[in-house]
């Protein structure tokens, strides 16, 4: 790994010559809030250096191809609403050199409980310092608000914030023991909500309904995040992953293998990730659990409502669209699902805002039409998803892609929240589905 202490060294030394040569006074006029410096360093493998970060807040992203990954520390600003997404748009197609870092809750309606104390609508950073990896280097930014180094002793002051941000000491993980696994709802309960919505169902026009679940694991002491992330990335080969850490003792992680979509310039793309069998270590069963996937009507109909309202969306928006690999198997670490890449040229730009709005939720984790199963979830489920199958990702000027916030979990203090949901449509079953949620958990389970 990149020698911290030295690269530390570097940088402050380049930034003090550096500041030596501008006229602040010109740089005082420019229209730019924020100014930022680049260095580029050796690539690096950033979730090599997570467990060194000191300061927080934290936050880490990572996209399934492993072609860009983002860590970004400290905030200078974070977003909590989203009438702020306008302020967000502002800044970074005023300057091309920022980058945002979070998350949005599944929805802003619905139940509210104090596990997501500190998560509001939505949370997305502005780091003071960025690692950036794509697969040929490594930059790091250092982000500096313009007022912040007017002055030769605000410069200073800039320096030693600086020089604190860049200290990094290796992460001491503390062993935990599980001591309680509680399943919330209760299986009875769990039955008693899929029977209700399988009458929802077949009585009204209801297509799908997605419900979840959570297993709620207590330790002996605070849990550890940073040592549950770690534990469970090399699971997580084929997925997205993301780490958000306000700082506040509360942490939401995610390995998700769903894309809701990547935006470049006019280019998007998504995933619809639909239908779900286990794996087996045994090839033999491996491959029937496959074949049972492939020739399921109720799977392959849970899957083709994802695949046409995605469709219907794009067309919406007047993209020219593409569908690939066609109800492909996507197989990861645990299960395996249905997958079809669709992909798309809109006619204008477009952003984040009205790309989230349009997409999100898929009836992959929401249901179809969406406003009655919102209804069914918010009248059925007995706690507040939170960022659980939410949007997550990145933002910047010239792109941005964001991931479905499954396969996630939230530490709280000495407990860790798994969540995990199933797509119900006409011919579903309770037991089956427990066990599918089961099985989508189990990343986490067999870390613990």
């Amino acid at each position: 790994m990149i020698n911290l202490l030295e690269l530390k060294h570097s940088v402050i030394r380049q930034l003090s010559d550096h500041w030596k040569q501008v006229d602040f006074v010109a740089l005082s006029k420019d229209k730019k809030r924020f100014v930022t410096y680049k260095f580029k360093i050796e690539k690096t493998n950033l979730s090599n250096l997570l467990g060194h970060v000191i300061h927080r807040p934290l936050n880490y992203f990572k996209n399934k191809d492993s072609s860009k990954e983002i860590l970004g520390i400290g905030s200078h600003i974070t977003y909590t609403k989203k009438y702020d997404y306008n302020k967000l748009l502002g800044l970074i197609e005023g300057d091309r050199d920022l980058t945002f870092l979070g998350a949005q809750r599944f929805t802003s309606t619905g139940k509210r409980d104090e596990t997501w104390t500190g998560f509001d609508e939505c949370h997305f950073t502005l780091p003071k310092i960025v690692f950036e990896t794509t697969k040929d280097f490594t930059v790091l930014k250092v982000i500096f608000n313009k007022k912040s180094i007017t002055s030769e002793d605000k410069r200073a002051n800039a320096l030693f914030e600086l020089e604190a941000y860049l200290n990094f000491i290796r992460h001491d993980f503390g062993a935990t023991k599980s001591q309680v696994i509680s399943n919330y709802p209760e299986k009875p309960q769990w039955e008693s909500m899929i029977n209700t919505c399988l009458t929802n169902l077949e009585t009204t026009p209801l297509e799908k309904v997605v419900l979840a679940r959570k297993e709620i694991v207590e330790f002996d002491r605070s849990a550890d995040p940073m040592a549950i992330f770690e534990k469970n990335i090399k699971h997580a080969t084929d997925s997205y992953l993301m780490y958000l850490d306000p700082g506040d003792g509360k942490v939401f992680m995610s390995f998700t293998p769903e894309k809701l979509f990547k935006l470049n310039e006019r280019e998007i793309s998504l995933d619809c990730l639909a239908g779900t069998r286990p794996r087996s270590t045994d090839f033999g069963i491996d491959l029937k659990y496959q074949s049972e996937l492939m020739s399921s009507s109720k799977e392959l109909e849970e899957h083709r409502i994802v695949s046409r309202e995605i469709q219907e969306k794009l067309s919406g928006l007047g993209a020219i669209i593409k569908v690939e690999n066609v109800e492909s198997i996507l197989k990861l670490k645990f299960i395996q699902h249905l997958h079809t890449h669709i992909c798309g040229t809109l006619p204008e730009r477009s952003n984040f805002a009205v790309l989230l709005n349009t997409f999100h939720p898929t009836p992959a984790v929401g249901g179809r039409p969406w406003d009655m199963a919102k209804r069914c979830i918010e009248a059925t489920e007995p706690f507040d998803r939170g960022l659980y199958a939410g949007p997550m990702g990145y933002i910047s000027a010239d792109s941005c892609e964001f991931a479905v916030a499954i396969r996630s979990a939230l530490t709280e203090e000495n407990k860790l929240h798994i969540f995990g949901g199933c797509g119900l449509v006409t011919g579903s079953n309770a037991e089956n589905e427990w066990i599918e949620t089961q099985n989508k958990m189990k990343n986490f389970e067999i870390t613990l």
